[in-house]
């Protein structure tokens, strides 16, 4: 028996099977159990008056029932475009401190590991400093204070679209100690 009597009824049965397979598997996906609204919130970072790409921004609720952290790094034009949980699109409602951070990792040269059985000495130095060097290092690029929660650096995230800009200050590059 056949249903499909020409070309065009076969194109149009495969449109309508690929819109429904396209509608029911691209439905966003619900909110967690809980979770209120997220709002649209965009936080723009500048730096030495020009937009910094690449920084990580954090919001952490000052109130400690709020369990709805958000963040997202910056773009080239400085933007980052908040996510609550790393997925959820937008803030839930709440005052948050805003952190800003960035950082530049330490550089390592290649180094030749000694051989364990013909230099154990010379092992056992690679092994000590190796994993004294892999715990350290590295540069902050963002003024660390603005790297911990502060009531200087804030944001009330409303219903609506929300905006915000935080100027870091001057470009720095303070070494990581640990």
């Amino acid at each position: 028996m056949n249903y499909i009597r020409s070309k065009q009824e076969l194109y149009c049965v495969i449109l309508l099977l690929c819109l429904v397979l396209l509608l029911s598997g691209c439905a966003a996906e619900g909110l967690p159990d809980g979770m209120p609204k997220p709002y649209p919130t965009v936080i723009t970072i500048i730096q030495d008056d020009q937009p910094l790409e690449g920084a990580s921004v954090v919001l952490v609720p000052m109130d400690p029932s709020n369990t709805w952290h958000a963040g997202a790094s910056t773009d080239a034009t400085g933007k980052a475009v908040l996510l609550t949980h790393v997925k959820y699109s937008g803030v839930v409602p709440g005052k948050y401190y805003i952190v800003v951070s960035k950082y530049e990792p330490a550089q390592r040269e290649a180094v030749v590991v000694p051989n364990q059985e013909t230099d154990p000495e010379g092992y056992a130095r690679y092994m000590e400093t190796s994993v004294r060097d892999a715990t350290g290092g590295g540069h902050d690029l963002v003024d660390p204070t603005f790297g911990k929660a502060s009531p200087n650096v804030t944001i009330e995230v409303v219903a609506g679209n929300n905006e915000q800009t935080v100027d870091v200050g001057k470009a720095v590059r303070v070494e990581r100690r640990n």
